[in-house]
């Protein structure tokens, strides 16, 4: 019985893991490593400066866990590396702030700058 009952726990807590790894956007955490090298994630060709840099460290300590380091998804997570032809960088925002279809909501994780700032990034993507 208690076998049982210690297993069912251990379970229960790999599938609590599971569920949290994405929308874990802790903002005082580490950035996670660019891709390779000192490379940004898929389709930054020709951008540079600050914000970029910031989009990208952003993206990578919140979204690419769920999203993938090239920003192509996978599973139920949807790709972004085309994102932009979809949505501009307001409807972005809106659903980093809101959240949707599963994605957890980032208002309160991320400042308004920070999710400007990887909205319009996103919505360059084209």
């Amino acid at each position: 019985m208690i076998k049982k009952s210690l297993l069912i726990m251990m379970l229960l807590a790999a599938f609590v893991m599971v569920v949290s790894a994405c929308g874990g956007g802790n903002k005082t955490s580490e950035p996670a490593p660019a891709p390779s090298g000192n490379e940004a994630p898929a389709g930054n060709e020709g951008e540079t400066g600050g914000n970029a840099t910031e989009a990208t460290s952003l993206y990578n300590a919140n979204c690419m866990a769920c999203h993938a380091t090239d920003l192509s998804g996978g599973g139920s997570f949807p790709n972004l590396q085309k994102v932009g032809s979809k949505y501009d960088a307001s409807q972005i925002a809106g659903i980093i702030t809101n959240g949707r279809n599963g994605m957890p909501s980032f208002q309160g994780k991320l400042t308004d700058a920070e999710i400007t700032t990887l909205s319009e990034w996103l919505a360059a993507k084209k």
